[in-house]
């Protein structure tokens, strides 16, 4: 049985349990770690503001969902990185103006005209700032943990881990560190999201793989060859 630990929220760790389900390996049995590293907390916006400008920045599906639910009356236009967002946001009444691939690539195609009329509603701990002439709100609190759940479990060793952010990736790192068990990275398969996060535990492992596309559905992919391939 081939252990996987989870190092994403709650409800994201219990969504990936649940599309890993759905793989049939000849009969492969999981054993799932859920390590849930972050915790997300709403936080309270004046929606007043948003009267100030036409255009809105996301960059997070979590950012997605909360403002989905929103009842505003001027339609705004959306600058949103990722089809995930698209997804939950498609059937709203705001207009998409552009769907990026990255937080690089909405900028590179975000006019410099609007700027000033555009909001970055984001959380806390953001991977890349926008231009400073785009204003930004915090709408959700991102909180890593001071502690490793499950950390019986993992004394015993794991077969993989999903790093999903540069944020989870260095919480955890520090943590493994500071329990000693830093040694667990050397034996397990890390699968990360991107090359940046791959980085940040690059010094500490033989075994890795990262996406190309920043795109989760391919992390379960190379997690499912990589089974395969071993047996």
């Amino acid at each position: 049985m081939k252990s996987i630990l989870l190092t994403r929220s709650n409800e994201n760790n219990k969504n990936i349990i649940k599309k890993l389900n759905n793989y049939k390996l000849q009969e492969q049995e999981f054993e799932y770690i859920e390590c849930p590293l972050l915790e997300y907390k709403n936080c309270q916006l004046d929606s007043s503001i948003l009267k100030e400008y036409s255009n809105i920045i996301i960059t997070s599906k979590y950012a997605a969902n909360i403002i989905s639910s929103w009842h505003i009356s001027e339609i705004k236009g959306l600058w949103i990185v990722g089809n995930k967002s698209q997804s939950i946001l498609q059937n709203s009444r705001f207009e998409i103006r552009y769907v990026a691939k990255n937080v690089q690539d909405l900028i590179n195609n975000l006019p410099s005209k609007l700027y000033a009329k555009s909001i970055y509603l984001s959380s806390n701990k953001i991977t890349q700032d926008l231009p400073s002439a785009i204003k930004r709100e915090i709408i959700y609190q991102v909180e890593y943990k001071e502690y490793i759940p499950e950390i019986e479990k993992i004394k015993k060793g794991v077969d993989y881990i999903l790093l999903y952010s540069q944020n989870c990736a260095s919480t955890l790192l520090h943590l493994l560190i500071e329990n000693n068990l830093v040694s667990l990275l050397l034996h397990a398969t890390i699968i990360a999201i991107s090359a940046k996060v791959a980085n940040i535990v690059r010094p500490f492992t033989k075994n890795m793989f990262y996406c190309n596309s920043n795109k989760p559905e391919e992390m379960l992919e190379l997690l499912m060859y990589d089974i395969k391939f071993r047996n």
